[in-house]
């Protein structure tokens, strides 16, 4: 059960050193990389369709997407992880499996050029059931910087701070759990509008805030 939201939101806003105010608040990096985002996206579309995205996260159009992420602060770190190739656990597996690339180049391509949410959701729901190993929610921060309104980031901290908050077991690597927290961040969002935003990367940085531990819940 939740409680006390509206004290942990207040908290988490008038601390200065929280991710609200050094990340998302005044932070002229964080609204470059949207744009940088979505150009670099469509690198990776294009060399895909051209058939020379190579067989290595290093030096593809895809680390440049990363990279620009990756230096949004705390909330990003790590975040290229799991792009990493990893050759002896063959994950994740589009870099040496066409079809499966050509897959994610077709998901990016799909979700990059429309507003809709059902038809994003769509697209999410088509590559899950492709099972393409080792290409999991990971992908959610880069639709958090193509349509931050609609989906949150993921990492640990932030699905750590959830749990805590919501009082769930849910785990990475799950589009599904992925789209469970992101339907209650959402909801929560809605409830409290008045003090948080229609960008999902506040209420994320709360979760963040307490899934990082530097803000303790007291229920």
């Amino acid at each position: 059960m939740l409680m006390n939201v509206e004290k942990h939101i207040k908290e988490f806003k008038s601390d200065t050193e929280s991710v609200y105010n050094s990340w998302f608040l005044n932070n002229g990096d964080r609204i470059d990389a949207f744009d940088t985002v979505r150009n670099g996206v469509s690198d990776v579309i294009q060399s895909i369709e051209s058939s020379v995205f190579g067989n290595d996260f290093k030096g593809s159009p895809l680390e440049l997407v990363m990279e620009a992420i990756c230096k949004q602060k705390q909330v990003f770190k790590g975040a290229a992880h799991a792009f990493y190739w990893k050759p002896k656990l063959g994950i994740p597996d589009i870099y040496e499996n066409d079809e499966h690339q050509l897959a994610f180049g077709h998901f990016l391509k799909q979700i990059s050029q429309t507003p809709e949410e059902k038809d994003i959701l769509d697209e999410i729901n088509h590559l899950d059931n492709l099972r393409i190993k080792g290409l999991g929610p990971a992908a959610a921060n880069i639709l958090y910087f193509l349509h931050p309104t609609l989906f949150p980031p993921f990492n640990t901290a932030i699905l750590n701070g959830y749990n805590l908050l919501f009082g769930r077991i849910i785990k990475l690597g799950s589009w599904s759990a992925y789209l469970d927290m992101r339907q209650d961040l959402i909801h929560l969002n809605q409830t409290y509008h008045s003090l948080l935003s229609k960008d999902l990367g506040a209420v994320a940085g709360l979760m963040f805030h307490i899934g990082s531990g530097r803000h303790k819940l007291n229920f």
